[in-house]
């Protein structure tokens, strides 16, 4: 819901009437009396005086110049700084371009137009003010009845708020004087008791129900009584017209007639109570004002002192959530929901019908959608908590779990150390008591191939540096130590210490030394092969008819 956009406009008009040029002109008659407004005209002969009736409405009086007495005028910039103080303090929800207009006509222009008044301190004051608004707005603060509320009491408090906005609309369509904004104004005492039931703001739209209403019912009965009247006067118009404003006429009727229809059904629709209608339907009216009747009985049997008392403690509460004490959130509730069981019980001795929201919660734990709304927020903070203390739980088991395997492989590396670093003839304790030596206990020790896992780049490593060690050897003609080393079984334990790994390392290339014997016999045949070719091509060995 854009908040900003509920009530501008007529904020805004309210707010820049001050800055119309009513002046403050005094004219005094001779005959006693005082005219204040603002002088338009002077001549030798008379003068000319507006003086306002209402925020709308002015009336110009010619006054001679016989009759007066005398004329006082207000300073110029006397009169601006009048008009100046009534913008703070600002009305609420207005928009940031709303202070930006009032910062341009009011201050700004004041501080420009008349630089040396004597208010010039008293404006900047007013200017810093309405600046200073103007920065909170920016910043998404908003301004609900005299309270700024940030951002996150928006999120945190919104139910309130909303309730606070829906009463501030109520009042203003209160203030008008026609049926249809009197309607408007029940409509959102009935969104607020039917939304915001426990809010501070339902005894205080009770309140004004309690006015809007009966002012409501006197217009409707007027109306009923003049309605067939103000039908047969139309008829007798539509009678004497000429066809062509006759076919006007009843095509404009007609299509009014349609769109009072599609108001109507569009309500019933959406479950609106206090329904439009057409102020030509006699019925439709009789209607309006039955349902005036039956409400203002319902209104009057609520308690709105013990309303109040108990949205006190409501607010309370939804502040103790925000504070995440929710035990006392919880106890208050149950207060609150105690208030509302005896406004029921008083509401029910003094009206024979049950107001509509009782049915919805009074005295029980649906209490209205204001302490609804509160206790899913407690369930949703309980909800938090019980999932945090789940992940805690989870993330505390995973942790001992971690450490216990950890200090299970810090225990298997201690031992596997401490044998690895004992010399090979040496026995332990142990071994001497049962005669084992070293060498007989190391397969023992020996973890299944599966389990370790190999290092494949040492094994690479090793590899080649026996390579290179051996192709030392070959260079220098010590192949048969070579091959000593080969069958050495100190290599065998090297490589058995090695298997502090879990996995066996893959046993190393080694290049043969020296000339393989499969490679001679083919070498002498070769070379016989070879030779009996060339002594053919001599022509050796033979004649050349036993070729």
């Amino acid at each position: 819901m854009n908040s900003s956009k509920i009530l501008p406009p007529l904020l805004l008009a309210s707010t820049l009437i001050a800055l119309l040029p009513l002046g403050a002109d005094e004219i005094k008659l001779k005959s006693g009396q005082t005219l204040t407004g603002r002088i338009t005209y002077e001549a030798a002969d008379i003068v000319k005086i507006e003086i306002p009736v209402s925020a709308s409405i002015k009336e110009t009086k010619i006054i001679g110049r016989a009759d007066i007495e005398s004329i006082v005028k207000d300073a110029p910039d006397d009169v601006e700084f009048n008009k100046l103080q009534t913008l703070v303090p600002a009305a609420s929800m207005l928009s940031a371009e709303n202070y930006r207009k009032m910062l341009e006509t009011g201050p700004d222009a004041f501080l420009k137009n008349h630089p040396d008044s004597k208010h010039v301190a008293k404006v900047k004051e007013i200017q810093a003010t309405l600046a200073e608004e103007l920065d909170k707005v920016e910043r998404g603060f908003m301004k609900v009845d005299g309270e700024w509320y940030s951002p996150q009491d928006k999120v945190a408090y919104k139910e309130l708020i909303e309730s606070k906005i829906r009463l501030l609309r109520m009042e203003s369509n209160a203030k008008g004087n026609n049926y249809s904004q009197f309607i408007a104004a029940m409509r959102e005492f009935e969104v607020i008791e039917e939304s915001y039931l426990g809010s501070p703001a339902f005894p205080k739209a009770v309140e004004l129900a309690k006015q809007v209403v009966p002012a409501l019912g006197r217009q409707l009965q007027s109306m009923a009584a003049n309605v067939d009247y103000q039908n047969a006067e139309y008829e007798k118009a539509l009678a004497a017209s000429n066809p062509e404003a006759r076919a006007r006429l009843a095509a404009a009727r007609a299509q009014e007639d349609q769109a009072f229809s599609q108001a109507i059904d569009a309500d019933k629709k959406a479950g609106v109570k206090w329904l439009q209608f057409n102020p030509r339907n006699k019925q439709g009216i009789e209607e309006a004002l039955r349902l005036a009747a039956a409400e203002l009985n319902r209104i009057q049997a609520f308690d709105t002192a013990a309303l109040a008392k108990q949205a006190e403690i409501l607010v309370e509460v939804d502040k103790l959530i925000a504070q995440d004490k929710i035990a006392d959130a919880r106890t208050k509730v149950a207060e609150a929901t105690a208030i509302v069981t005896q406004t029921a019980g008083a509401s029910a001795s003094k009206s024979k019908s049950t107001p509509k929201s009782s049915s919805k919660g009074k005295g029980n734990a649906k209490a209205g959608s204001y302490i609804a709304a509160l206790n899913g927020k407690i369930n949703d903070r309980i909800a938090e908590e019980q999932a945090k203390s789940k992940a805690k739980a989870a993330a505390s088991e995973s942790e001992a779990l971690t450490a216990n395997l950890r200090k299970a492989g810090d225990a298997t590396d201690a031992g596997t150390t401490e044998e690895a670093g004992k010399p090979e003839g040496e026995e332990t304790a142990e071994t001497a008591a049962t005669g084992e030596t070293a060498g007989e206990t190391a397969p023992k020790e020996e973890k299944p191939a599966a389990e370790t896992p190999v290092d494949e780049f040492a094994a690479l490593g090793a590899s080649s540096k026996k390579s290179d060690s051996k192709e030392k050897e070959k260079e220098s003609g010590k192949s048969s130590k070579s091959k000593s080393k080969k069958s050495d079984p100190g290599d065998e334990g090297e490589d058995e210490e090695g298997t502090k790994e879990k996995k066996p390392r893959p046993a190393p290339v080694v290049e043969e030394e020296g000339m393989p014997f499969w490679i001679i016999p083919g070498g002498i045949t070769l070379l016989a092969v070879i030779g009996i070719a060339v002594m053919k091509f001599l022509g050796l060995g033979g004649k050349k008819g036993d070729e």
